[in-house]
């Protein structure tokens, strides 16, 4: 429980950052790519759409919620601290 406020304040003061967009999107994108999953298959899995993964991928924005890249790091089959606590 601690561990997922940790982790939620953590993205809450750093989704602005372009920083740590930037790091997220590296992430995303090489994860992506190595599981050859395409933006609409992710999309589809974490409930959101295909658009909203191309733009986190670019690192022009980022997850909205914890539940989000919790889907996200299930999809991809990655630790969740290791996606998104950067």
């Amino acid at each position: 429980m601690v561990r997922r406020a940790n982790l939620e304040v953590h993205l809450d003061r750093n989704r602005a950052s372009s920083n740590w967009r930037r790091a997220f999107a590296a992430k995303l994108d090489m994860t992506m790519k190595r599981a050859k999953l395409s933006a609409f298959a992710v999309a589809s899995s974490v409930g959101v759409t295909e658009r909203d993964v191309v733009l986190w991928r670019a690192g022009a924005s980022a997850p909205e919620s914890l539940g989000e890249c919790e889907r996200l790091s299930a999809a991809l089959r990655v630790d969740l601290d290791w996606l998104c606590a950067v």
